[in-house]
């Protein structure tokens, strides 16, 4: 099977290759393994923050946008209380 050294190093030089991509291909293995993990979890983040946009500041939006559309008529009431606390003093 061997008859010289060149045989031998060719031989070893296979093995070695071989190895080599074996830990390539479970190396590779792996990172898509991590890759879909990442993934998943950017995707449920993603979720997270969609909820948190439909509970939390799609409220406060609102709640800000109604303020501004109110506040002409409390500041109204406020002056008419000033003036009718004016009148009240004298």
């Amino acid at each position: 099977m061997f008859a010289t050294s060149q045989d031998v190093l060719f031989m070893s030089l296979a093995l070695g290759f071989i190895v080599l991509v074996i830990f390539l291909s479970i190396a590779l293995m792996y990172l898509i393994f991590i890759l879909r993990d990442t993934s998943m979890m950017t995707h449920d983040a993603k979720e997270v923050t969609h909820k948190v946009n439909q509970v939390v500041i799609s409220p406060l939006r609102f709640l800000g946008s109604l303020t501004d559309h109110l506040k002409p008529f409390i500041d109204s009431i406020k002056q008419r209380k000033g003036k009718h606390d004016e009148e009240d003093e004298e």
